[in-house]
């Protein structure tokens, strides 16, 4: 039975609303989009609980007031056509799942999530929230997003973290050639090449979340909205990053990393470690799965109650959440060390000093599109 929604349409809609503070707040043109993939997941998530709960209040003003609500369902017609229109794909494809995708659908679904939509999504998500507030006077609305400090910026500036902003990067992703300041391989060769591209670069995509939440982490205390937001993008990873390496995703017709490198010939030589190695993942992991990441953080559960949107209420430990991250993506990692066509892809987002002349041009930065 559904509960909490008026709890849950808040929540989601500050989220959403926190993502993008953080994305401007970012300076890095890499984890500006790493971090607005998580975005689209709220988007979706909302349209699933706001429908819900603009069906109780119509139950509830009858049907002699049906018309008080046509606003609402009006707002909820166009944010559905939005899902329908692309978000869903680009979200499934960079967020939830890591699906194979033609050489011209990369940067359609990475330049997608840019300034312009989310700028756009925010006031139709505010539209939302305000017409709920008209509609229920025990909704509260969604809480004000609160600022960031700028010690997080020279955190993150480090050359041991992120590096300087403008710095150029090698960072070997499948949407790398459409990220400004960074160097990548173009996807598009070979099928063992862009499987490793979209697999590996995620992992590292992993690494740059962990970067991003370290400050968060280092300060102790009670879990902030960002360390949140960035657990929950982390966990989503997770899980597709074990998908995607083993299992594959049918519906996305994207086979699995080992069926890749099966099919190659020479098979490469990271298949058996992989296959041996998955044994030793914590099983509690499929709880992190069931109980959280689908119901909590890539999808919003209509019976979950409210009290589960905390971390301090998630049934994991996060110091064994953060090993079991690390540990996938070492077995990973180590797999495509063994043969020689995906050891280069290994290295992490490391700054290049002396490549500024053939810096990529041209790729439109997260402001401008």
């Amino acid at each position: 039975m559904p509960v909490d929604l008026p709890i849950k349409v808040a929540h989601v809609i500050r989220d959403f609303g926190a993502v993008l503070r953080f994305v401007e707040f970012i300076e890095h043109e890499l984890e500006k989009r790493i971090v607005a993939r998580l975005g689209l997941v709220k988007v979706e998530a909302l349209h699933s609980v706001a429908s819900a709960y603009k069906n109780e209040i119509a139950r509830v003003l009858g049907p002699r007031r049906r018309a008080e609500i046509t606003g609402l369902e009006d707002l909820l017609r166009r944010l559905r056509q939005d899902i329908d229109g692309g978000i869903r794909d680009a979200r499934n494809a960079q967020v939830g799942h890591s699906l194979s995708l033609p050489l011209q659908r990369i940067p359609e679904h990475w330049l997608f999530m840019g300034h312009s939509t989310f700028s756009i999504l925010a006031e139709d998500l505010g539209k939302i929230d305000a017409a709920f507030r008209s509609l229920d006077p025990t909704y509260s609305g969604a809480a004000a997003v609160p600022d960031l400090d700028s010690q997080y910026r020279e955190f993150w500036r480090a050359s041991d973290k992120l590096g300087p902003p403008t710095a150029i990067r090698a960072a070997q992703i499948y949407a790398g050639p459409w990220t400004p300041d960074v160097i990548s391989m173009l996807p598009g060769n070979t099928p063992l090449q862009d499987a490793s591209l979209r697999v590996l670069g995620l992992r590292l995509m992993l690494r740059q979340i962990g970067l991003l939440i370290l400050p968060f982490w280092q300060q102790g205390g009670p879990i902030s909205l960002w360390e949140r937001l960035l657990l929950e993008l982390s966990l989503i990873d997770f899980v597709a990053l074990e998908e995607a390496v083993y299992d594959g995703n049918p519906r996305g017709n994207t086979r699995s990393l080992i069926d890749e490198w099966l099919a190659e010939q020479p098979t490469h030589k990271g298949v058996a470690l992989l296959i041996q190695r998955r044994g030793s993942l914590c099983p509690a992991r499929i709880q992190w799965r069931d109980d959280i990441r689908d119901k909590v953080c890539a999808h919003m559960d209509l019976n979950v109650p409210a009290t589960m949107l905390e971390v301090a209420n998630w049934p994991v430990s996060l110091p064994d959440f953060h090993a079991e991250v690390e540990r996938l993506c070492q077995i990973v990692g180590e797999a495509a060390r063994l043969d020689i066509r995906t050891r280069y892809m290994m290295a992490p987002a490391v700054c290049l000093p002396n490549v500024q002349a053939i810096a990529p041009v041209g790729a439109p930065r997260w402001a401008d599109t």
